[in-house]
Formats: C-alpha cells, sequence, structure tokens
C-alpha cells in the first residue's frame, strides 16, 4: 500500500476541483442541542448534498485527478448506500460509464437511486464483501477503474473539503464531531483542521472497528441501525492519519442513535439516516463529554429508508415516554372495553391502535386478549394510566 498523505494544499485543491459539481453545505447554529449540551452547537448538513450524503465529494476528486485514458473503460466500485449514489453521480457527471456492485438483499430504494445516476448495478453476493469482491475481479477482468469507498488519498482530500467549509464559515470552532465507518471522511476532516480544531470521532457500539484497533483490541461485531458506517476492516491508510490526527474515537449504543435521529426531525425539521447522527447522539447521551465548547456536528447524510424510519420514531417514542403500549385480558361482553378507552381518554391519552384477540390458547373461554397504543404527553400520564385501569384490569402491564 502507497500512503501519500494529503496536504492542506491537496484539499484546498480539491476543493477548487470539485467545487462546481457539489453544494457548500449549510452550517447552521441550533439552539436547542446547545442548551441540551451546554455547549454551543452547529450543525454541518451534508445531508443537504448532492445525492444526499457527503460522498460525492470524495468520488469527484478521485474521477478528476484520473487520466482521462484509465477512465475509458468506466469505474466501478461496491456499496450498499451512500458510496454507491456518490460515485454514480460523479462519472455521471464527467460523462463515465459507471458499475456498482451491491449485495443481493440491498434496498430497492438504493438500488434505485444508484440506477437514476446512469449506473449499472449488479447484484452479487450475501454481504458487502462478497460484493466487494466481485468488483474487484470485474475491475481486473475488464480494465475498470476500481474506486475504492475510503481508503484512497484522493477520495481522503475530497472529503476534506467539508473542512475548509467548516472553518470559513466558523473559524473559531473548538471540535468537530465526524461519523466514523472506514475512516476516510475523518481523516479528511482532521488533515484539513489540524492545528485550528480538534476532531474527535463515534463509531456504532456494534462496530468498533477503529476504537477498537487504535486500543489495540481485537473487535466483536453485532447489529447497528447504522449501517451507513457498519465497517469492520478500516485501512491502514486511514488508521495511519487517525492515530495522527485525531483527538479520540467514542461509541453510541442504537437507542442513542435513534433518540438523535428523531430529535433532529422534531426539534429541526432534519432528516438524518442513522449513521449521519451518531455525532449528535454522542453528544446528547454523554458518552462525548464537552461542555462551554464550540462544536460542529456533521450530519453526513440522509438516505434512511422510510420503514426503518418509521420504526426509529415509534422506538424513540418509547423511549422517551411518549408512546405507551399495554397488554390486559379483559372480560368478552359489551361496554368493557369503553371503560378502559374512556379511562385514557380521561388521562389525556390519545389512542392510535387496538388490538382485540379471543382465539389465542392463552386466553381463558370468555375473554379476549387487548393491545393498545396509546399517545401520552408524558411519562407520568403513562403511570396514571396504568395506575387507573389496574383495578379494573388487574393484569394490565406494559407490553
Amino acid at each position: 500500500m502507497s500512503i501519500n498523505e494529503p496536504t492542506l494544499t491537496d484539499i484546498i485543491r480539491a476543493r477548487e476541483r470539485i467545487s462546481p459539481y457539489v453544494h457548500k453545505t449549510p452550517l447552521v447554529r441550533s439552539e436547542t442541542f446547545s442548551k441540551m449540551t451546554e455547549n454551543e452547537i452547529y450543525l454541518k448538513l451534508e445531508n443537504f448534498q448532492k445525492t444526499g450524503s457527503f460522498k460525492v465529494r470524495g468520488a469527484l476528486n478521485k474521477l478528476m485527478t484520473t487520466e482521462r485514458k484509465d477512465l475509458e473503460n468506466g469505474v466501478i466500485t461496491a456499496s450498499a448506500g451512500n458510496h454507491a449514489q456518490g460515485v454514480a453521480y460523479a462519472a455521471m457527471t464527467l460523462g463515465v460509464k459507471a458499475t456498482v456492485v451491491m449485495p443481493k438483499w440491498a434496498s430497492e430504494a438504493k438500488v434505485n437511486a444508484t440506477k437514476s445516476y446512469g449506473a449499472e448495478v449488479v447484484l452479487y453476493g450475501a454481504n458487502f464483501d462478497e460484493a466487494a469482491e466481485k468488483a474487484r475481479i470485474m475491475s481486473d477482468q475488464l480494465g475498470m477503474l476500481y474506486v475504492p469507498a475510503f481508503d484512497d488519498d484522493h477520495v481522503i482530500a475530497g472529503q476534506g473539503t467539508i473542512g475548509l467549509e467548516i472553518l470559513e464559515d466558523e473559524p473559531s470552532i473548538d471540535y468537530v464531531v465526524v461519523p466514523v465507518g472506514g475512516g476516510g471522511l475523518i481523516s479528511g476532516i482532521a488533515l484539513a483542521c489540524q492545528g485550528k480544531a480538534q476532531v474527535v470521532g463515534v463509531e456504532s457500539e456494534a462496530f468498533p472497528s477503529i476504537h477498537d484497533a487504535l486500543m489495540g483490541k481485537t473487535p466483536s461485531f453485532g447489529n447497528t441501525i447504522a449501517d451507513g458506517i457498519a465497517v469492520k476492516k478500516p485501512s491502514q491508510r486511514t488508521l495511519t492519519y487517525i492515530k495522527k490526527y485525531v483527538k479520540d474515537i467514542t461509541l453510541v449504543r442504537d437507542d442513542e442513535i435513534a433518540k438523535a435521529v428523531f430529535l433532529l426531525m422534531e426539534r429541526q425539521k432534519i432528516i438524518a439516516e442513522p449513521a449521519g447522527a451518531v455525532g449528535l447522539a454522542a453528544l446528547l447521551s454523554g458518552d462525548l463529554k464537552l461542555s462551554g465548547k464550540r462544536v460542529v456536528v456533521l450530519i453526513s447524510g440522509g438516505n434512511v429508508d422510510l420503514h426503518l424510519l418509521s420504526r426509529i420514531i415509534d422506538h424513540a417514542l418509547l423511549d422517551m415516554g411518549r408512546l405507551l403500549i399495554i397488554n390486559f385480558v379483559a372480560p368478552d361482553r359489551p361496554g368493557v372495553l369503553s371503560i378502559a378507552v374512556s379511562t385514557i381518554a380521561e388521562v389525556g391519552g390519545n389512542i392510535i391502535h387496538i388490538q382485540h384477540e379471543r382465539e389465542s390458547r392463552d386466553v381463558p373461554i370468555g375473554y379476549s386478549k387487548v393491545k393498545i397504543w396509546i399517545e401520552v404527553p408524558d411519562p407520568s400520564a403513562s403511570q396514571e394510566i396504568i395506575k387507573k385501569l389496574s383495578p379494573i384490569f388487574p393484569s394490565v402491564a406494559k407490553g
């Protein structure tokens, strides 16, 4: 592997190169999150970027620094998400043929989005590693340029243009908080910000690849809603840059990520994908302990599946005590259910769904199992509903 560390000049030139084709994304101060974290919080909104994420910056810089003859056979990459769309858009912009290998389970929405930028999509493999291996084989066989997601200095320099924009808009920032998957994004931003702001990375607790590598540990992996940063194997290149220029890497849980996604929607009217919201999650949860600082939080993308978004909203409402689900067994006769409904209404609960079941083996003959979903104004209303229903339906419990 050849490492040719990008300089500040390289990043400045990358910005000059790609700026006609990308947005300079907004940097907005959040009064809400400033109060909640006791810092001065600014959100760098790469979810408003072309293709909905930062990835297009690195892809464009990679292709624009490649000799035209090396692009004649087209470019190829492997991705199940944002990198696929970034490469497809970059290739379309420059009039280059693009092929993207995606795992067979890739969502139809992401496949269609990638195709909409003119790329050919090849579905192959049960996971990303198998798709990536297929892409490299096709690259060798067909003479196509393989575009890495993060293990490339031109890609890293392209991502570093975000750092230049941040410092241009707010020169006196103390910290920049960045989502971390393979490490290309944080490497570029850290190189751009060195000597001017501290850079901190955030990974999913289920994919602590870089966090554990820096600590000399062998990571174990789980499942996460932040699939955009679910990377098992960072490159030696990005690890080298992170060791030199990044202050710290912290970890967050999925419930913290879900809450951050929800609060971005509710309080800032911003849709972020889970991977894009991990920096805010770390600050809100206290996993990243900062106080009285000027902090830029990078929202790295907004390409979230709507079905997943719906589940995130429900999970966050339950976690915050604003959605209550109860179960109880009740006599199966007229008027009984109306007692429960009236009791819930008295406390200010709004019923959004009722499930009524008689046929289950664990329900006595003459009774029904009832499950009710209720919107509540605050956690105390949940407690009051259960307290009032308990004398009438002794089996009532949160479900």
